[in-house]
C-alpha cells in the first residue's frame, strides 16, 4: 500500500503537488502540517498539507518529503477552505494565497545563504561530525543549502540546519534568518549560599580587587530583596555591568542563569478596566444590530463621524469574549492600531493582541501561534487587511471599522484580495457575525442595505456635546484674483488658523500629495525632469534635495539649472505636504507643527510617536496626506483645513466623486470632537461643484442616489461586476501584441462588454510597458462562467512561446 500527500507549495503554481509518504507519516500527518519538500531539480520548499490520501499521480513519480517542522498542523482546516476559495474568486493560483497568508518566518527555500553566527559561543565538544564538517565550512564562506548537500554527501540536510539555528550557531540572509523562534530573555540570581550574611561578606572580601564584579554582585543582593529573578537587562541599568563581567561571575559559580520564553509582543498591562455607559442612541444602535443578526449575517451601522460607533462595537465584543470567543478587529490603515488598542485595551484588559506589517517576521508568527492555540491573550486581534488570514478557532464577531476604505483592497502582490468582502466569506465558514462600520458606506455596501441583504442602524448624532463642524468652501478664483493668498492659505484658512490656534486648540492641514513639490519646471523651455524608468515627472523631496520617483524610487539630485537649455529659470508647480509644513513654520513660528505622510512613518512606532505627540498637545498642527482622514480621535482639534480638494474631484475614474466625498468627510469629522464647535474650511476653485454642496450639507443619501443612476447607466458596480488584466513586458509592440491577441479572444468566447487593451494612465513603471483590458458582467449567477472564460483564456496565453516576456495581472474588483 502506497501513501500521499498533496503539498501546498509558495509558488504561483494552480494546484497542489503529490509526495509519497511512508506508513508512519500518513498516519501522523494531517491537513495543515507544515513540510520541507523538494521541488524541481535541487531546490527544496516549504509547503502545507493539503491532503492525505492513497492515489498515486499519473503523470509523474511522487518524491518523499524531507521534513515535518511542527508535531501539529499550523494552518486549520477553515484555512484551507478560504484560501481555496480566494484563489478561484479573485483568479489567483493556491501558491500565491499561501505565500500571502503564511507569515514569512514559516517559510523556507533551499536557496537560502547560511553564515556563521557570531552572536553565540560554539560548544565545539557538543557538536555532531557532520554539524562540526558545516561549521568549518563556513569559517572560509558562506554557503548555500546546496554546498552543504556536497559537503556532506547526503540530500536529507535541513533537519541538521534547523537544529543548528535553533541552537544560534547559523543565521542566514534569506528565507533561514525568518524561520521563527521563540524570544528567550535571559534571567540571572544570586547563587543561593551566598545568601548567608557570613559567606555574602567573604565574597566581597574575595572581589574587593575586582571593583565592577563586586558592583555587580552588590546590584544583584538589592535586586533579589524584590524578586528572586533579575532580567539581566534590568540590572545592566542599574549598575555599569556588561555581558563580559556577567560571564566572569557565572563561570566562577557567584550567580546563576535561566531562559525564560518571552511574547514579542508585549501589550501594556491594564489593571484598571474602563467601563462605558451607552447613551441612548447608542443603546439602541446596539440592540437594533443585534436584532438584525437574528436574520442576517452581516449589519451595517452607518454614524455620523463622532456618533459612539466604537463604544456599540466594545459593548458587542463583550458579549462574545462571555462566550469566549475570538473577536477580529479590522482597521485599514496600521496608523488606526495604536490608538485603537489603547482604547480596547482601556476596556478589555490583556485580552487583546496585534498583527499587521510593520511587525517583525517573529512577531507575527508569534501572534500566529497565540492565535492558533487559543490563548486567552489573543481573544481580540485587532489588524490590517493581512488578518483576515490568521488561524482563528472559536471566530464570533468580525468588525470592519471604516468599511469604505481603498486600503482594504490588496494591489500587489497577488491574490488581489477585497478585505471586506472576504472576511464575509470567512465568516460565512465559521458561521459567525460580521460588522461593517463607516460614517461614509461604500456604494457596493449602501446597496446591498437597499436589496435586503444586510442590516441597517444609524448613528445620526454626535455622542454627548459634540456637534457637528461648520463646513466652509472658500472660493481660490476670487483670492488668486485679489492677490490675497498667504502662500497656499486663503485669507479665511489664514485667519482661522490664527484665531483656533491663539485659543489653544489645533490645527489639522489635509493635502493629498506627499513631496514637496509634484513638478519642477523650466520657464525657458518647458522642460519638466522625468523618471528614466516610468512615464511620470520626478516629485521634489525637500528633506534630501532630490527629486524622486514615486513608482521606482529613481532618484537625482536637485539640478540648480535646466537639464535641456542650462537656463537658471526653473521653479516648482504644486503642492505637496512638504511645502505646507515649510509655509505653516514660516507663518506661524511659535506653533509645533507635524507632518503624517509615507515619508514621515515608515519606522516601526513611527505613526504612534507623530499620535501621541498630537494628542497631548506637545504638536499644534498637523500637516497629513490621507493617513489625517481615517478615524482617528482627536479632542482639541477645532479646524481642519482642506488645501485644494479640486484633484479628488475630477480624478478620472468612476469612483472618484464617492471618495472625494467620503475623504472630505472623514477629514472633516476630525474637528469639534468635544464640547467646543470645530470649524472646516475646503479650498477649491469650484465651490458649487454637486460634491461640495453634498459635503457640506451632510448629504449621503443625495449621493448614494446619483451614483446608482450614472453606475447603472454605463454599466458599473454594483450592477455589473469587472475585472481588469494588466499586462507589462519591456518590448512596447509585444505587450501591445499580446493584448490585442487577448482581447480578440475574449471578445470571441464573452457577450458582455470587453474594453481595451488601452494605456493605463501611467504606461510604463520600472521600464516595463503596460497595457490594461477591462471586463464587464452582471453581477449575476453567470459570473462564474465568466470567469472561466478568462481563465481558459490565459492558459492558451501562457502556451504561447513568443509571448512568454509578457507578465500577466489579473485583479478581480479593482478598487
Amino acid at each position: 500500500m502506497h501513501y500521499f500527500a498533496d503539498v501546498i507549495l509558495p509558488l504561483p503554481l494552480s494546484k497542489a503537488f503529490t509526495y509519497i509518504l511512508s506508513e508512519e507519516e500518513y498516519k501522523f500527518l494531517t491537513p495543515g502540517f507544515r513540510v520541507g519538500v523538494p521541488f524541481g531539480k535541487s531546490k527544496i520548499y516549504t509547503g502545507i498539507i493539503f491532503k492525505v490520501h492513497k492515489v498515486a499521480p499519473q503523470t509523474y513519480e511522487p518524491k518523499p518529503i524531507e521534513v515535518i517542522f511542527e508535531e501539529y498542523p499550523i494552518v486549520t482546516q477553515n484555512q484551507l477552505t478560504f484560501w481555496e476559495w480566494m484563489s478561484g474568486y479573485y483568479l489567483s493560483t493556491i501558491g500565491e494565497v499561501l505565500r500571502a497568508a503564511l507569515p514569512s518566518a514559516f517559510l523556507l527555500a533551499s536557496e537560502t545563504i547560511i553564515t556563521r553566527s557570531e552572536e553565540v559561543e560554539i560548544e565545539v565538544d557538543e557538536l555532531s561530525d557532520e554539524a562540526f564538517l558545516i561549521l568549518e565550512a563556513l569559517e572560509k564562506r558562506d554557503l548555500k543549502i546546496e554546498d552543504i548537500q556536497g559537503i556532506l554527501d547526503k540530500k536529507t540536510v535541513l533537519p541538521l540546519i534547523y537544529e543548528l539555528v535553533e541552537l544560534g550557531y547559523l543565521k542566514t540572509l534569506q528565507s533561514i534568518q525568518e524561520k521563527y523562534k521563540p524570544k528567550q530573555v535571559r534571567y540571572i540570581r544570586l547563587n543561593p549560599e551566598f545568601l548567608e550574611e557570613k559567606k555574602l561578606q567573604s565574597l566581597f572580601k574575595t572581589l574587593s580587587s575586582a571593583q565592577k564584579q563586586s558592583e555587580c554582585v552588590l546590584g544583584i543582593y538589592q535586586l533579589t530583596i524584590e524578586e528572586p529573578w533579575i532580567k539581566t537587562a534590568k540590572l545592566k541599568e542599574l549598575v555599569s555591568a556588561n555581558s563580559g563581567i556577567i560571564r566572569t561571575l557565572l563561570n566562577k559559580n557567584i550567580i546563576e542563569e535561566q531562559f525564560v520564553r518571552e511574547d514579542r509582543i508585549l501589550l501594556k498591562e491594564n489593571h484598571q478596566i474602563e467601563k462605558f455607559e451607552l447613551s441612548n442612541a447608542q443603546n439602541a444602535a446596539f440592540e437594533g444590530i443585534k436584532k438584525h443578526w437574528k436574520e442576517k449575517s452581516v449589519v451595517l451601522l452607518e454614524g455620523v463621524t463622532s456618533s459612539g460607533k466604537t463604544q456599540v462595537y466594545f459593548e458587542l465584543i463583550d458579549e462574545q469574549l462571555k462566550e469566549r470567543k475570538q473577536i477580529l478587529f479590522l482597521l485599514p490603515e496600521i496608523s488606526l492600531t495604536a490608538q485603537m488598542v489603547q482604547r480596547l485595551q482601556k476596556r478589555f484588559g490583556n485580552y487583546v493582541t496585534v498583527f499587521h506589517s510593520k511587525f517583525s517576521i517573529h512577531e507575527r508568527a508569534e501572534v500566529w501561534k497565540n492565535i492558533l492555540k487559543g490563548d486567552s491573550k489573543a481573544q481580540i486581534i485587532i489588524g490590517a487587511r493581512s488578518s483576515i488570514f490568521l488561524p482563528f478557532n472559536q471566530l464570533g464577531l468580525i468588525i470592519v471599522d471604516e468599511e469604505h476604505e481603498t486600503s482594504f483592497k490588496q494591489f500587489d502582490p497577488a491574490p488581489r484580495y477585497q478585505a471586506r468582502d472576504a472576511a464575509i466569506v470567512l465568516a460565512r465558514q465559521h458561521n459567525c457575525k460580521v460588522l461593517l462600520g463607516s460614517a461614509t458606506p461604500s456604494v457596493e455596501t449602501r446597496y446591498n442595505v437597499e436589496r435586503d441583504k444586510y442590516g441597517h442602524v444609524q448613528l445620526k448624532e454626535r455622542f454627548g456635546e459634540a456637534q457637528l463642524p461648520e463646513i466652509q468652501c472658500v472660493d481660490l478664483k476670487e483670492a488668486h484674483k485679489k492677490k490675497e493668498m498667504k502662500g497656499m492659505f486663503s485669507p479665511n484658512l489664514f485667519s482661522a488658523m490664527e484665531s483656533v490656534l491663539n485659543a489653544g486648540r489645533q490645527v489639522i492641514l489635509f493635502q493629498n500629495r506627499r513631496g514637496y513639490a509634484p513638478i519642477l519646471e523650466c520657464h525657458s523651455c518647458g522642460h519638466i525632469p522625468h523618471c528614466t524608468n516610468c512615464d511620470v515627472s520626478l516629485t521634489y523631496h525637500q528633506s534630501n534635495n532630490q527629486l524622486r520617483c514615486h513608482y521606482c524610487g529613481y532618484n537625482i539630485a536637485k539640478p540648480q539649472q535646466c537639464n535641456a537649455c542650462s537656463s537658471p529659470l526653473i521653479e516648482f508647480k504644486g503642492t505637496g505636504t512638504q511645502q505646507i509644513e515649510e509655509q505653516v513654520e514660516n507663518y506661524f513660528p511659535n506653533f509645533p507643527v507635524e507632518r503624517m505622510d509615507w515619508d514621515s512613518t515608515r519606522g516601526k512606532y513611527a505613526f504612534e510617536t507623530i499620535m501621541e505627540r498630537f494628542s497631548n498637545q506637545s504638536v499644534k498642527i498637523l500637516v497629513g496626506t490621507q493617513m489625517v482622514t481615517k478615524g482617528l480621535d482627536f479632542k482639541h482639534v477645532g479646524l481642519v483645513g482642506v488645501i485644494n480638494a479640486d484633484p479628488m474631484l475630477y480624478f478620472p475614474d468612476f469612483r472618484s466623486h464617492e471618495r472625494a466625498y467620503q475623504m472630505l468627510t472623514q477629514v472633516a469629522g476630525r474637528a469639534g470632537r468635544s464640547a467646543e464647535k470645530g470649524t472646516v474650511i475646503i479650498q477649491t476653485f469650484s465651490p458649487q461643484h454637486p460634491i461640495l454642496q453634498q459635503v457640506r450639507m451632510g448629504n449621503y443619501n443625495e449621493l448614494f442616489n446619483t451614483q446608482l443612476k450614472e453606475r447603472k447607466a454605463f454599466d458599473y458596480p454594483p450592477y455589473f461586476r469587472l475585472v481588469r488584466i494588466v499586462l507589462r513586458a519591456r518590448d512596447y509592440h509585444k505587450v501591445e501584441k499580446a493584448a490585442k491577441w487577448i482581447t480578440d479572444v475574449l471578445i470571441q468566447y464573452l457577450t458582455h462588454p470587453v474594453l481595451g487593451p488601452v494605456d493605463p494612465p501611467v504606461a510604463r513603471v520600472r521600464t516595463q510597458y503596460l497595457k490594461q483590458i477591462l471586463i464587464k458582467f452582471p453581477d449575476d449567477s453567470k459570473r462564474n462562467y465568466s470567469k472561466e472564460i478568462i481563465v481558459k483564456s490565459l492558459k492558451s496565453f501562457d502556451a504561447i512561446g513568443q509571448f512568454r516576456a509578457v507578465k500577466v495581472n489579473v485583479d478581480v474588483d479593482p478598487a
